[in-house]
């Protein structure tokens, strides 16, 4: 989907976003420039935003969350910063044009699901549908890590994988506490942006995609 496909729904539409945030977009040329492009479409928005970022909680980037909104105001003042106020004589800062008052900020750390989704890159097949399978079993036995499945039992666990079982790592559990699935479906519909393609943003498919939760991912604003 493109950016521009929104205008014919209207701009009252909810959005979540996925790591634009200072230090990916200063990661390379091209990251700021679709950061960028990121920031303006959600601020021309007028409905809710959910914003995942990666901050202070468990220190696993150099961004606050206080950054990320200080980012975010500057990138829409652009050039501009200041203007002239004739009563004064004098020049005052701009107001962002950003409606802080829409969006949710969830500072959810880093790699809740990656483990076996990285895992691939390693010669280690865990399948999208093994990831989704395994998610909906945490919920429904309700824990948080995947190695509590079953009360810890590894035997239960591997009848009830099947032959999925010799591709999971044990040692090394996938977690879901970093977000709610009630907080998820408020944003039923989304627009989907910002990054990474395969990496965080994909862990937000993966859990929405468990729960059958609707998105539409504008991969024109996606890094």
């Amino acid at each position: 989907m493109r950016a521009t496909e929104f205008l014919t729904e209207g701009r009252n539409h909810p959005v979540i976003c996925v790591d634009v945030q200072p230090e990916y977009a200063n990661y390379s040329g091209t990251n700021a420039a679709i950061c960028e492009k990121i920031i303006q479409f959600v601020a021309q928005q007028t409905g809710p935003v959910l914003m995942f970022v990666n901050a202070e909680r468990d220190g696993l980037s150099n961004d606050t969350v206080a950054d990320v909104v200080e980012y975010w105001n500057t990138t829409m003042l652009g050039d501009e910063p200041y203007e002239y106020d004739e009563e004064t004589d004098g020049y005052t800062e701009r107001e962002s044009p950003i409606n802080w008052n829409r969006f949710r900020i969830a500072d959810k750390g880093y790699g809740w699901l990656r483990v076996w989704m990285d895992a691939r890159e390693h010669g280690v097949p865990i399948a999208d549908a093994t990831i989704i399978r395994t998610i909906r079993e945490m919920y429904q036995q309700r824990v948080t890590d995947s190695r509590n499945l079953f009360g810890g039992d590894a035997a239960q666990f591997q009848e009830w994988m099947g032959d999925a079982f010799e591709n999971l790592m044990l040692d090394e559990g996938i977690h879901v506490e970093w977000t709610s699935v009630a907080q998820l479906k408020q944003f039923s519909g989304a627009y989907l942006v910002g990054g990474g393609r395969n990496e965080c943003l994909r862990e937000v498919e993966l859990l929405m995609n468990a729960f059958n939760i609707r998105y539409r991912r504008i991969d024109s604003l996606v890094y």
